[in-house]
């Protein structure tokens, strides 16, 4: 398998066998890719799912232990 060169930016996005990779910079003044940050809605409408209701959220966890800070 021959390497491409490619010629990207910073922020720019790529898709590599189905999957999106974002171009960030590295710590040596190159680029990498990164998984890019998906907002949950855009997740959640993939799935077919969408957030619980605080009802929802506050009966599914009442029975959680908490830290008591918030």
């Amino acid at each position: 398998m021959k390497a491409r060169k490619l010629d990207l930016d910073v922020g720019d996005l790529v898709e590599i066998d189905g999957r999106r990779y974002e171009v960030a910079p590295d710590r040596m003044g190159g680029v990498t890719l990164e998984s890019p940050i998906t907002p949950m809605a855009e997740l959640e409408e993939g799935w077919g799912t969408s957030p619980a209701s605080a009802e929802d959220f506050e009966r599914l966890t009442a029975d959680y232990p908490t830290d008591d800070e918030g």
